[in-house]
């Protein structure tokens, strides 16, 4: 089908029609919770399934870390293992939560494996956080049992001590209640048995809103297993478009695929774009123990990494340090795509531009719809290089509400919608919140704004929820200003983002003093650090003897002040 086709939406639902008729892709409709959806009829429904579905491609190399390497099955039997231990040792039965957190570790892959395939529900913690979330995320997700590295088990020292650890890549014996992942896990050739429905939970991942608190988005194993898959439907629709005649080359297909886990695997996009999605095409993941982008450049060379999904900060980063590293060989990465955040249009330009052989990506999506709405890569992107993408047919729907609820026609600004077998199925003991943004009918109301074109290609135009975006990092305003009044010289404080080139936003806070108070940026620096991640902390402050200014309903004038901000660092 020529480029000029595709991009109409009726011309994608007639060739995905046809795509999706019969074999692997067949879709059929069912119901769930009350709606139909299109889902797959012959694909794998509960991740247990998915995680033996892989086993068609053969034996290969699945995961690299520093020098270690191990192959598909050798990740299965360990995860096996594990199921075992998490089952004998330590009583968990389906249902239970089990909770981890720790650096993108080979043993992340396999926490992630043995709980879902024992039916229990993974709860990856975002290892970023400090003793206080930890324990917030641990407590509020009533986890059986924790699975952490070094850095992870230190901060949680004080909290929850009764819970049952286990030591990843360290000395378990520095700390109580705790045993190495070495000593206790053996090979296994087969998981126990355990009978998992599509509907069962599968899932709770933790994501930053507009209440403070983070959020435990649960997803059952078919909206999980559901995203993978989706993105596989989609490749192969791209497989049919022609450009002058010629087909397009896809970046994650062909002989030996690899990849680059350069963003963190409790994100759904490290997860679900380069975990999950992995199994499907038997391509490797290469681990980085650290974000670097000369040492990716190192990597893409070591084992001829072929795509790359990180943060829009992380696309950029590789190209301009390929630019100061000319002599490292990247000339098997064919696609270098984002995730996370918004991609300026700018950066997709340079990248087409400079690098016409490197496949420019962009997808939008939520931890709430398991990363899955909409994509676009390659020409189509070139072309509206401010677009979101478009939605898979019959899998994904989106639509642009008003307040009240009702459909807008093309090219009107409202709320994105999305409904999709991808979609959660609740927020973790928060009726209200669920209720407040997932309707009868399944659709999820994002927090976007936006509008959709008509053919049918999202465009992101602003968010309604108070978070800001750093380096694809959510983070809720409330949260931090929370931790600012902690302080007792501060009387207001407002955090919002302000644009940055490199990370997408920066934080940015304006304090107002209790009379006679005095406060520094090194104080309240060093204050709000031993309370919340490093990379919550504003990096721009401004402190004042009066009160914030506020609107006429009372409420403080954050849109003055983050104009204000931007015009006095230049950024207008």
């Amino acid at each position: 089908m020529d480029i000029k086709e595709f991009v109409k939406k009726e011309a994608r639902e007639n060739l995905a029609r046809e795509f999706t008729k019969e074999g692997l892709f067949e879709l059929k409709e069912q119901e769930i919770r009350g709606n139909n959806y299109h889902v797959f009829a012959n694909l794998p429904q509960t991740l247990r399934d998915y995680f033996q579905f892989p086993l068609i491609h053969g034996e290969w190399d699945f995961l690299a870390y520093e020098e270690e390497t191990y192959s598909y099955q050798e990740v299965l039997n360990t995860s096996a293992g594990l199921a075992h231990v998490l089952m004998d040792k330590y009583g968990i039965k389906k249902g239970d939560k089990v909770a981890f957190s720790m650096r993108n570790y080979p043993e992340w892959i396999n926490s992630y494996i043995a709980v879902t395939s024992i039916g229990a529900v993974a709860v990856p913690l975002n290892s970023w956080w400090q003793g206080e979330e930890l324990d917030y995320g641990l407590t509020h997700s009533e986890s059986s049992i924790f699975i952490a590295d070094e850095e992870r088990l230190q901060r949680l020292e004080g909290y929850v001590e009764d819970m049952p650890r286990i030591a990843v890549r360290c000395d378990a014996s520095k700390f109580t209640n705790t045993e190495s992942f070495d000593d206790l896990v053996s090979p296994m050739e087969a998981f126990p048995e355990v009978e998992i429905d599509p509907e069962d939970d599968a899932s709770i991942m933790y994501t930053s809103g507009s209440t403070g608190y983070p959020k435990g988005v649960v997803s059952t194993h078919r909206a999980v297993v559901s995203a993978p898959i989706t993105w596989a439907l989609m490749g192969q629709l791209a497989t049919q478009i022609e450009v002058d005649g010629e087909p397009l080359a896809s970046p994650i297909a062909g002989e030996n695929p690899c990849t680059i886990a350069a963003v963190p695997l409790f994100h759904v996009t490290g997860s679900h774009a380069v975990f999950l999605l992995s199994l499907v095409t038997a391509r490797k993941i290469v681990f980085m123990y650290k974000w670097d982008a000369v040492e990716a450049l190192r990597l893409i060379e070591k084992h001829k990494v072929t795509d790359m999904t990180g943060v829009p900060t992380m696309s950029a980063e590789v190209l301009q340090a390929h630019k100061d590293n000319p002599e490292i060989d990247i000339s098997s990465l064919k696609g270098l795509g984002s995730g996370g955040a918004a991609r300026p249009p700018e950066q997709i330009k340079a990248q087409e531009k400079d690098h016409p052989d490197k496949v420019a990506t962009v997808g939008y999506g939520l931890t709430e719809t398991n990363a899955h709405a909409t994509n676009a890569s390659g020409i189509t992107l070139y072309e509206r290089p401010s677009t979101a993408g478009y939605p898979t047919p019959f899998l994904n729907l989106i639509k642009i509400m008003d307040e009240e609820g009702n459909e807008l026609g093309p090219n009107e600004l409202g709320e994105v919608a999305i409904k999709s077998t991808c979609n959660f199925r609740c927020y973790l003991k928060n009726e209200e919140a669920t209720n407040e943004v997932l309707d009868s009918e399944g659709w999820f109301r994002s927090g976007d704004v936006g509008i959709i074109d008509e053919d049918g290609f999202l465009y992101i135009k602003d968010r309604i929820k108070d978070i800001v975006i750093r380096g694809g990092e959510n983070i809720a305003c409330l949260e931090i200003e929370a931790a600012i009044y902690e302080h007792p010289s501060v009387r207001e404080a407002s955090v919002f983002g302000i644009p940055d080139e490199r990370l997408g936003e920066k934080l940015a806070t304006r304090v107002s003093l209790n009379p006679g108070a005095e406060l520094s940026e090194e104080d309240l620096s060093s204050f709000l650090a031993a309370k919340i991640a490093k990379f919550k902390v504003p990096e721009y402050m401004w402190f004042q003897a009066d009160e914030l200014p506020k609107v006429a309903a009372g409420k403080i004038a954050k849109k003055q002040m983050r104009e204000e901000a931007i015009k006095e660092l230049g950024l207008d």
